[in-house]
């Protein structure tokens, strides 16, 4: 049943090959991908003859690397020769100060999709963005924005919490619920005293750490790359705080 047409390797031959959820794949075919990274020989299914690729390989993992090890679903050798350069993105849940951005980014992609003429979410539906959790990420947001937007009425130009799923609505992270929040409507004060907090917290575990970022990053409960973030994010020198400490 083998055809003789080009695999994946072969047609990213001087290019790059992205393999989604590495650890999805059989344990046993990822003894093979180690072979071609390391060799970089490929052969075709019922072929004889080896052929030799060039393939920038990029790849990604929906949980820990450690875990996908322990759980016997990534090879540890395959981890170590794919993770020459690792990136952690933070889940949405730690960074929900873009999810007003992304909601609006995702709106313009579905007005024209669906023929809408929806303009933001309701200030009660961003308090209960912010409430939830979002266990799928932002594909989650993605979606969430999808089903809204195909349910709302054509003469409505705000999501609110009416058109929002109900595994969001109903979720214990939520509560209270939406209808016994008060909105304030102007909640810039909310946000500036939340935003204090953070810079107050990070100031605190940097110099109780005495700005060691992976002794911070743990202390705080949060990666090496989401803390970088919010120090970048923050404006936040942090030679210069652990200088005037010490003063």
């Amino acid at each position: 049943g083998a055809e003789c047409r080009a695999g994946l390797f072969e047609q990213a031959n001087g290019g790059t090959l992205l393999l989604d959820e590495i650890n999805s794949m059989n344990i046993f075919l990822q003894s093979k991908l180690l072979r071609v990274l390391q060799d970089g020989m490929i052969r075709r299914v019922g072929g004889a003859a080896e052929i030799h690729v060039d393939v920038r390989v990029l790849s990604n993992i929906n949980i820990p690397p450690y875990q996908a090890i322990e759980e016997n679903k990534l090879r540890q050798d395959l981890f170590y020769r794919l993770g020459v350069v690792n990136i952690s993105i933070p889940p949405l849940r730690e960074h929900k100060e873009d999810i007003p951005l992304l909601s609006k980014n995702f709106i313009l992609g579905f007005n024209k999709k669906l023929l809408k003429n929806v303009r933001n979410i309701s200030s009660a539906t961003l308090d209960l963005f912010h409430s939830y959790h979002w266990p799928g990420n932002v594909r989650e947001l993605e979606h969430c924005i999808e089903h809204a937007m195909s349910i709302l009425p054509n003469d409505l130009s705000l999501i609110t919490p009416d058109y929002i799923p109900d595994h969001i609505l109903n979720s214990a992270a939520c509560a209270p619920p939406y209808e016994k929040i008060k909105i304030q409507e102007n909640t810039g004060s909310l946000i500036r005293t939340t935003q204090n907090i953070e810079l107050q917290m990070l100031r605190r575990a940097l110099l109780e750490n005495n700005g060691n970022i992976s002794k911070t990053a743990r202390s705080l409960g949060i990666s090496r790359q989401n803390l970088q973030y919010r120090i970048k994010r923050s404006g936040m020198n942090v030679k210069a705080l652990l200088s005037e400490n010490d003063k």
